[in-house]
């Protein structure tokens, strides 16, 4: 990428205040891209090239000069719905790697959203900020929540928040206060607060459901996994309870975390578990599935080739570097990889409905979908000799086409109204490029 997007995010602000501008958009509408100024013609190059730039509908972002914060919305697609997915607080070496992971999580939930059948398309929002987010103060934490969600109302519904890394109930209380677009708020403002108990609930029966498939076992009612030997990349909200029920069930844990805290309490509340001290060295541990619970593109050329699993299950977001690339190459060495769009679901799928009232039996209901969902995936797989993941994309863009029952492909429109309506607070130069190839 060339100068803009190899930027700090702090310079890539004071760019845009020198282009007059605080805010922006790239559309593609219409087999059509359009910008919100022509100022941000070469921007818009840069991120369009990109192998993760998937036609997404929409991203937008706004710099927040006060506390030195970007806001970043990346809408993928919409004809489900609404686009759906977390927000992500974290910081970004440049505003190119920013945007390469808005845009690869947007797709992901796409993905996700679909194969879990629910009407909502796939979005992701990101907040960097100059203040680190687990040290910055309240009165600061309480500006950049706010403004990021006065920033989430003027997209008009295009795009539903919810929880995501560094991000807590409380933070999308005070979202939900500025706007109407916000789920996982807490649960005294009824909503369903912290999803990733349940999310792991689903990773580890997708984690079950792999065992059992490399056994020639079917069967629910009877999980036990003495004598297997799981490898888990990251013990935080997620990872920690996925060690929970894989321990709960017989099953031996070795794992990886760098937070010391969240080290303690791994060690004081599992005694007997083996601490991975170097973040390097879980590649070449032997064991029966390696579960990747922390940041994504973690698997790719350097570490494939040292793996001694015989499954890849996990719920970070986007574990292949390159989702065909390292797909073939897992599937090549004979590795089994478990999509994480397909068993990482029930945290959206937890609060994906929870402004028409949370009712945990529906949401049980769910759950036990995953089981046997990855069990014929395998089957599917092994049939066809070709990866799962590619199975799982087929089904998951078929179904993204589906639109909503009842409002059909209503993002459409909105981004129409938000370009072109005089109400819109995104009514800029509204410049026109070249069609995207």
């Amino acid at each position: 990428m060339s100068e803009i997007s190899t930027r700090t995010v702090k310079d890539f602000g004071i760019w845009l205040a020198a282009q007059g501008l605080e805010r922006g958009y790239i559309v593609h509408l219409d087999n059509k891209t359009y910008l919100s100024s022509p100022e941000l013609s070469s921007f818009s190059k840069e991120i369009t090239s990109s192998p993760d730039y998937q036609n997404h509908e929409g991203i937008f972002f706004e710099y927040q000069k006060e506390t030195e914060s970007l806001f970043v919305a990346a809408i993928h697609r919409t004809v489900r719905g609404a686009g759906q997915g977390g927000t992500r607080f974290r910081q970004y070496p440049t505003v190119g790697n920013l945007l390469t992971d808005a845009m690869r999580l947007s797709k992901g939930m796409t993905d996700k959203n679909s194969l879990a059948k629910i009407n909502w398309g796939g979005g992701k929002s990101i907040i960097h900020s100059e203040h680190n987010p687990k040290t910055v103060s309240k009165e600061i934490r309480e500006k950049i929540f706010l403004g990021f969600g006065q920033f989430i109302a003027s997209l008009n519904g295009l795009y539903v928040c919810a929880e995501d890394m560094n991000v807590s109930p409380e933070d999308l209380g005070l979202v939900h206060s500025v706007n109407r677009y916000t789920n996982c708020i807490p649960k005294s403002m009824g909503g369903s607060s912290n999803p990733s108990f349940l999310t792991a609930r689903g990773v580890f029966a997708g984690i079950a459901a792999g065992l059992q498939f490399m056994d020639g076992i079917n069967d629910t009612q009877n999980i036990d996994l003495s004598g297997k030997h799981i490898l888990v990349q990251g013990a935080g909200n997620v990872g920690f309870n996925v060690i929970k029920h894989i321990i709960d069930h017989g099953g031996k844990v070795s794992v990886f975390e760098p937070y010391q805290p969240a080290v303690e309490k791994l060690m004081d509340t599992f005694p007997d578990i083996n601490i991975i001290s170097n973040a390097d060295d879980i590649y070449d541990i032997e064991a029966d599935i390696f579960s990747p619970n922390a940041i994504g593109a973690i698997l790719n050329d350097a570490t494939i080739p040292r793996l001694k699993v015989k499954m890849v299950a996990g719920g970070a977001n986007n574990q292949l570097k390159d989702p065909v690339r390292h797909a073939k190459m897992l599937h090549e060495r004979g590795i089994a990889y478990v999509p994480d769009f397909l068993i990482n679901r029930m945290g959206i799928v937890n609060c994906c409905d929870e402004q028409y009232g949370y009712l945990p039996e529906a949401i049980e209901e769910r759950l036990v979908e995953i089981h046997p969902e990855v069990i014929e995936l395998l089957k599917l797989s092994k049939k066809e000799d070709k990866s799962p993941q590619f199975k799982a994309l087929e089904l998951a863009t078929e179904l993204s086409l589906i639109p909503h029952p009842i409002h059909g492909h209503r993002g459409a429109k909105i981004l129409k109204f938000l370009m072109g309506n005089e109400e819109s607070v995104w009514v800029m130069n509204n410049y026109e490029t070249e069609p995207a190839v």
